[in-house]
Formats: C-alpha cells, structure tokens, sequence
C-alpha cells in the first residue's frame, strides 16, 4: 500500500489484480483502488480537475463519508459493499435522464449476477429489491467531465444494513449467496461505460419501456416533496402532496395524478410510498 494524498490509502493491487491490470479490464485511462477514502465522488472530482486522462474510475474498500442526493449519508464504512465512481468525458449525458438510464444498465447488469433476482429502478437514482432499498447512483457535472458514483450493499449480511426507510436490504441476501466484486465491478462498470459514451437528452424509448417496468412507483399512492409542474402554469414547490404514481417520461421527470385527477410532473425532490 502507499499513500495518496488527501485521498485515503492506494492499494497496489485488488482482488486479484493490479490497478493498471483493472485499468485494461475496465477500458479506463486512469483507475485507483483505495482500502478507505473519504467519498470516491470527491476524489473522481479530484482527478477531474488534475486533467487525469479520462475515462476513469475511483473504486474504496471503505468509504467513511460516502454520500447520496442532497449530501445526505450513505453508510459504506464496510468491505461487504462495492463502492466506486466513474468518471468520463461530458460529451455530454444530461444529468436529467443519466440517473434512470445508468440504475436501467446496471440493474440488467446485476442480475445477470443474481439471476433470481428482480431489481427496480426507483425515480429518480434507487436500486431497489421487492420495494427494499439495495443501491443508489450520484450523478455530478465537474468542469467538461460527467461523474456517476455508485453504493451497492452488494454482500451484507442482515445485522450490517443500515437501518433507513426504505428498508435496506443486500444483493447476497435476496440471491442467496456471496458475490464476486471484481465480476460485478467489471459488469457495472461496462453498463456505465454503454450509457455513458451514447449521451442522450430523452430516454430513447426502448430503454424507458425497460425503466416504466421495472418502476415501482406505478399505481402506488405517493407523497411528493420537491418541485413540479403541469401543462397548465409553471414550477411549483410542494412538500406533501399526496398523488398516485403514473409513469416516467421521456425528460427523466415522474408523472402522477394527483387527488383531484390533474397530472403533474415532478422534476425534482423526492417521492415516498405509503399504504
């Protein structure tokens, strides 16, 4: 191991491979691997702004001050997870759609894991397993370069999930058995790569059939806290509204009716299930 700067501890080499060995295997210019970091997020935007050759990705062991959207924090201060950002040029994926369309890859990708598994993708950036929270995706602009992190609790047991709403829940647990990270992060990080490299402004279509069948607020009573809009007036901050679920759109905004029928578009916040 050596040192980097600010940045937590370089590992030489991880699950079996050097870190220019994963570089070749994950078609990166640049890659590190760390035994504990702060956020991989915050040193991808390091290398970004060093002018590092892209693409490329930062994988931690640990992360001890991994967060999510709006900065909260995502509990990852263990091995049993997969922790990492990639990092590309921003040719330039709109960060509107980028998040629905890379939890559609990487959810094909997982599975392909965990065959007995079905993952839904939850506006606007969770993985989800039977309504349980499983991963997240954080997708950032910085300078001319796109940043997509990703948390996955992919081998924790029941005791070693954090205790949120959703409830959490691990890839190992649904499917049964451990999982190879270095497999999953080879996996995930070519479904990053396919989405990343054919930017698009609108979900292409076939990919938001894909997305509106794996949502698992479709029909759902929701509250909704953030801003929408409707065809009739402008933006509009709500912090409860109590709608039903009705699809996503191609601009990577949620559609829901709200109590009195009238269709909304939230383009921003966060929606809950409730029974």
């Amino acid at each position: 191991m050596t040192p980097s700067t600010g940045s937590g501890t370089l590992l030489s080499s991880w699950e079996g491979c050097t870190a220019g060995q994963w570089a070749g295997r994950l078609g990166m210019a640049t890659a590190e691997f760390h035994s504990r970091i702060g956020s991989t997020s915050d040193r991808a935007r390091e290398l970004a702004g060093e002018g590092r050759r892209l693409p490329g990705i930062v994988v931690a062991d640990r992360q001890v001050q991994g967060r999510g959207r709006r900065g909260r924090h995502w509990a990852s201060d263990t091995e049993n997870g997969l922790w990492f950002t990639v990092v590309h040029d921003a040719a330039s994926p709109d960060l509107d759609v980028l998040p629905l369309r890379a939890g559609l890859g990487l959810a094909v990708a997982l599975e392909s894991f965990a065959r007995s598994v079905r993952i839904q993708v939850k506006w606007p950036n969770d993985l989800l397993v039977g309504g349980r929270k499983m991963g997240g995706i954080l997708c950032e602009r910085v300078r001319r370069a796109v940043l997509v992190g990703i948390g996955l609790n992919l081998n924790h047991p029941p005791e070693e999930l954090p205790a949120v709403t959703p409830p959490a829940t691990s890839l190992r647990i649904e499917c049964g058995h451990a999982l190879d990270r270095g497999g999953v992060l080879a996996g995930a990080a070519d479904a990053l790569a396919t989405v990343c490299t054919r930017p698009a402004v609108r979900i292409p279509a076939a990919e938001l059939d894909a997305l509106n069948a794996r949502s698992p607020l479709n029909g759902r009573p929701l509250s909704v806290r953030g801003v929408v809009r409707n065809s009739t007036r402008g933006s509009l901050r709500v912090e409860s509204l109590a709608a039903t679920g009705a699809r996503l759109l191609p601009d990577g905004s949620l559609e829901v009716l709200d109590r009195a029928g009238k269709r909304w578009r939230v383009i921003a916040g966060t929606v809950e299930s409730w029974s």
